[in-house]
């Protein structure tokens, strides 16, 4: 006589149980590996892009430290000619002429003049960089909507939106004081594209 000895239900459930368990478990460990690969990566990608700001503002700043330092406009420095706005025999940085020639580009501001005396003036911009820009004339001290973010209401005039290439003018009657020229694309300000300009009494 034989005698079969068969598994209680109960048994077999929680077998069963943790069977699923186990396979729930290690689809929980491939989620998982899977995300903590993407959150890497992607702490990866941002401190390369920090790196790169950090790089472009400090390569500004030392553009900027250099010309103060000098005392000479950026054209006469990088061997421009005086299209319009030349240097002759007025102290250090300032424009014999009404007009002031500002070169935007990757990530800079540079007029032709720092100085110029008070009253009707040109400011006639060129795009030599790679992307859009756009330049804007404040009074000192700027009013900001956050860090690195001028209040655009605040400005006095604006050359909008210029493509590579693109040049434009305005013209604004300004008073004695110390002036911001500066691209308020966003985030061009503070990746250091902007220039302090001087207007001095008549």
């Amino acid at each position: 006589m034989s005698t079969t000895i068969e598994t209680p239900p109960e048994a077999r459930s929680l077998e069963d149980e943790l069977h699923e368990l186990q396979s729930d478990e290690k689809r929980f460990e491939t989620r998982l590996q899977k995300s903590q690969m993407a959150v890497a990566i992607a702490a990866f990608g941002a401190l390369i892009l920090a790196v790169a700001a950090i790089a472009i503002a400090l390569a500004n700043k030392s553009n900027n430290t250099t010309v103060m330092m000098r005392g000479t406009a950026p054209a006469a420095r990088h061997g421009g000619g005086m299209p319009g706005g030349g240097m002759m025999g007025q102290g250090r940085g300032a424009a014999t002429s009404r007009t002031i020639n500002v070169q935007l580009g990757e990530m800079y501001a540079r007029p032709n003049a720092s100085s110029i005396t008070a009253g009707k003036v040109t400011f006639a911009a060129r795009n030599d960089g790679k992307l859009v820009h756009e330049l804007m004339v404040e009074r000192m001290p700027m009013r900001m909507d956050g860090p690195g973010r001028p209040n655009e209401k605040a400005a006095l005039g604006m050359i909008q939106d210029m493509q590579p290439g693109a040049s434009g003018k305005m013209t604004l009657n300004l008073k004695p004081g110390t002036y911001q020229l500066f691209c308020n694309v966003p985030g061009h300000y503070a990746a250091g594209q902007h220039a302090v300009f001087t207007v001095t009494k008549s």
